[in-house]
């Protein structure tokens, strides 16, 4: 008489926050006591506040059967409360769910069309795999209900069913094309949806519907299913081409008449999705002036990215990233709107700007465009400006001497780096943090890269600002883009032989910048470290080293404090590096032979020596015995440093006295490196060069070398005599062993006296066993499963 109503728990639970845990439990303890009633309405009160706890985060899993008793209920409003409550805490590993099918079929037949709907809502929700195999009889029976309501409330609880049960398609398909016919235009926007909701997984089984909703395309005026209608042109047209100029009079007629811009857009989208702007047939604008599809789209697109609605800018940016790998002559008269949008305050549609930019530029536009990104990294955060009071300094690359390390941006944000074209940024109105956004920064640089690098650098006309800004973004990235930077360093430089030069100036700059060095030596060379990079430009600096005065002072960059703390790979870029190096100068210096030069030489590879031995070797001397120390070097390092040590013994004994002309050994040092230029040549044009025909690939030079690594050698075989003896030993034990038979002669055989049938099938028995022949199994019996091929056939 006295239980609590929902009402009175809330009412509770708003006079007990200091204790409300306490007063929950005892509330619970009360609801344990009032679902064992046998008063289906008290057992309906609690299911109710035991449904509110739950939606607080309390488990009700515990009173499962309890609510499958309330369900079954046969007043409506405790069957409500009922289907409720399995609605929110029923979940796909229920245990009680098998006990609702009966249930919940004897609902879908009730004459009460209130009781239809709340087990419709509840199936719904909870249903799995078996539910919908054993009740979507049931649910297609109620598409054909006379009220729409109940119409429409079933076809959605059908699409539900056949995404747990796929097999029913072949039923729902035919009745859902039919409820596209229905009389009533709230039931056609529901199977609309359920199509849109069903085709988003596979679009090439819902073709046959295109007719029938071409025609809703044309007559109906509703938006929102007009809306999913184009939405599944916009899938559908990939599949079938034809459906591009059928679908250009009413997407036009639209484009140009709706004044909702949910519709708007999705128009628009499916016309460049579905190849529709490229129909060569002419549209008519609001005012009726007719022009091209495409053109008309593309100024109803700026209305988006034009608005101040976030939402809207961020789906035309979408579209028009999508429309310009279309028609790009159109989308660049859109450059400067786009390019504001850089400023946005919003990441999404900073993001979203950057993809579309990176389509739009062009040789005219390229230095403008990286230049604003470029700002943007620098005037963050993430970038350390110099002090204010610092002296403002402009780098003129012509001081090619000047090895020392400059502030990379002064107080004015001038880039310190890039000699021509310098970076001078202003802060603008937008938020300063969303550039250091470490998924914003990363955009930006492959954005830059992107656009500098595209059809294999098509739009640039100054190589040295390139190779100038991929040196900047080294310092400001400020995220993990070295290996994106060292593959583009390393493709420009050997691609474009004219801005070689300038990139060993850049080489020489990145690699005197002592910080930058110690930095990737004291991570080991991890990522974002710059190791990458730095590893390119001390190859590009031994790669092309004659094209540099000759100058052993460069050895002192390739030889750096911490080099055996990088990876291996790049140890052994900068040891080659420096070998090249001075080779190079070895050889230079040798055309011009004195008494000068063979002091210099000598003073030179001592240097070297040192060097070595401080850096890499670790020992502090150089002797003769620095084997040991090499063998314990990586793989990847020790051959190279081998062969400099090799070369500097070489030298040393070659000048250990003055001679007149150079020693022969100091020319062909050079010649060891440059004595033929190999130029790069891509994999296409490798696999062009015919082979001769006198060329033959297949025949050993010398004797075949027999491949020994991959056979196995068998075990060596005992002695015959020992053999005999071990199987004769093994014998022994088992004849004196209690269940020993010599033969099977010697198997007793006990004769049976039975009728004919039963010694015929024990004949056939003993033929069976002699032969050794198992029975056969049954042939397994046919399974037709329905494929997805399949499924849009039966629809037509």
């Amino acid at each position: 008489m006295f239980e609590k109503t929902l009402s009175d728990l809330i009412q509770g639970l708003r006079a007990n926050k200091r204790n409300e845990t306490e007063y929950i439990q005892r509330s619970l303890s009360e609801i344990q006591h009032e679902v064992q009633q046998s008063d289906m309405r008290q057992k309906s009160v609690a299911v109710d506040k035991l449904n509110y706890l739950h939606m607080l985060g309390y488990d009700m899993n515990w009173a499962s059967f309890n609510v499958v008793e309330v369900m079954a209920s046969s007043r409506f409003g405790e069957k409500r409360a009922g289907y409720l409550a399995a609605e929110q805490s029923f979940h796909q590993e229920t245990d009680v769910l098998m006990l609702t099918t009966n249930l919940i079929r004897k609902d879908l037949a009730s004459s009460n069309v209130m009781e239809i709907s709340v087990a419709l809502n509840g199936l719904a929700q909870v249903a799995t795999a078996d539910l919908a195999q054993d009740l979507l009889d049931d649910v297609l029976a109620a598409m054909g209900h006379s009220r729409p309501y109940i119409r429409k409330r079933a076809l959605v609880c059908a699409c539900r069913l056949v995404i747990k049960y796929p097999e029913g398609l072949r039923e729902f398909v035919p009745l859902l094309k039919d409820r596209l016919d229905d009389a009533d235009p709230t039931v056609v926007a529901s199977a609309v949806g359920v199509v849109c909701e069903l085709a988003h997984a596979n679009p090439q089984n819902y073709l046959p519907l295109a007719p029938k909703l071409y025609r809703l395309l044309t007559t109906s005026s509703n938006t929102w299913m007009l809306i999913k209608i184009v939405k599944l042109f916009a899938w559908l047209t990939p599949i079938e081409p034809r459906l591009a100029k059928k679908l250009h009079g009413p997407l036009s007629h639209l484009v140009s008449t709706t004044a909702a811009m949910s519709l708007l857009y999705e128009c628009i989208n499916t016309a460049v999705v579905g190849g529709i702007i490229d129909v060569q047939l002419p549209a008519v604008d609001s005012v009726g002036r007719e022009m091209d599809f495409a053109e008309l789209c593309a100024r109803k697109l700026q209305l988006f990215y034009e608005s101040r609605d976030h939402n809207l800018r961020y789906v035309g940016l979408v579209t028009l990233a999508q429309f310009q790998k279309r028609r790009p002559e159109l989308v660049a008269a859109h450059y400067d709107t786009v390019l504001r949008c850089l400023d946005d305050p919003d990441m999404s549609i900073r993001m979203r700007a950057i993809e579309a930019i990176s389509g739009m530029t062009t040789r005219k536009t390229l230095v403008g465009t990286v230049k604003r990104l470029m700002s943007q990294l620098i005037l963050s955060n993430t970038v350390a400006l110099q002090q204010a009071n610092a002296k403002p300094y402009t780098m003129d690359y012509s001081e090619s001497n000047d090895l020392q390390a400059m502030p990379l941006i002064d107080a004015s944000g001038t880039s310190m780096v890039t000699a021509q074209g310098s970076i001078v940024s202003q802060r603008g109105d937008a938020d300063p943090d969303v550039a250091d956004n470490p998924e914003y920064r990363l955009a930006v640089v492959e954005a830059i890269i992107s656009m500098c690098s595209h059809q294999t650098y098509t739009n640039l006309t100054d190589f040295e600002w390139y190779v100038a800004t991929l040196a900047d973004l080294v310092y400001i990235a400020g995220v993990d883009v070295d290996e994106r930077l060292s593959e583009r360093f390393l493709d420009v430089t050997v691609r474009v032989r004219q801005v070689r030069a300038f990139s060993l100036q850049m080489a020489r700059r990145l690699l005197s910048n002592t910080h930058l060095v110690e930095q990737a030596a004291s991570v080991g060379g991890q990522k974002g470290s710059n190791a990458l990079m730095l590893g390119t430009a001390a190859y590009l600096l031994g790669e092309y080293c004659e094209l540099q005065p000759a100058s052993p002072d460069d050895t002192r960059l390739l030889l750096p404090a911490g080099l055996t703390k990088l990876p291996a790979d790049q140890q052994g870029m900068f040891v080659l590096a420096a070998h090249k190096v001075y080779a190079n100068w070895l050889g230079h210096v040798s055309e011009y032979w004195n008494a000068d030069t063979w002091e210099q030489v000598r003073s030179v590879s001592t240097h070297m020596q040192q060097l070595l031995s401080e850096r890499i070797l670790g020992n502090g001397t150089f002797n003769g015995s620095v084997a040991s120390q090499i063998a314990l070097l990586p793989l990847q390092t020790s051959s190279r440093v081998r062969l400099l040590v090799e070369s500097l013994k070489l030298v040393s004994v070659t000048t250990s006295n003055m001679t007149e002309t150079a020693p022969p050994a100091c020319l062909e040092l050079k010649a060891l490196f440059k004595a033929y230029e190999l130029n790069p040549v891509s994999a296409v044009a490798q696999g062009k060069v015919p082979v001769p025909d006198t060329l033959d690939l297949d025949t050993f030079i010398g004797d075949a070398i027999p491949d020994t690594t991959s056979k196995v050698m068998p075990p060596p075989s005992p002695p015959p005599k020992q053999r005999t003896m071990s199987a004769r030993q093994r014998k022994e034990p088992k004849a004196n062993g209690p269940y020993y038979l010599p033969s099977v002669d010697d198997i007793p055989v006990v004769e049976l006296k039975l009728d004919n049938k039963h010694k015929k099938s024990k004949k056939k028995s003993r033929r069976s066993k002699h032969k050794h022949r198992s029975p056969s199994p049954p042939p397994p019996a046919p399974v037709d499963i329905a494929g997805d091929e399949d499924i849009g056939s039966t629809s037509k």
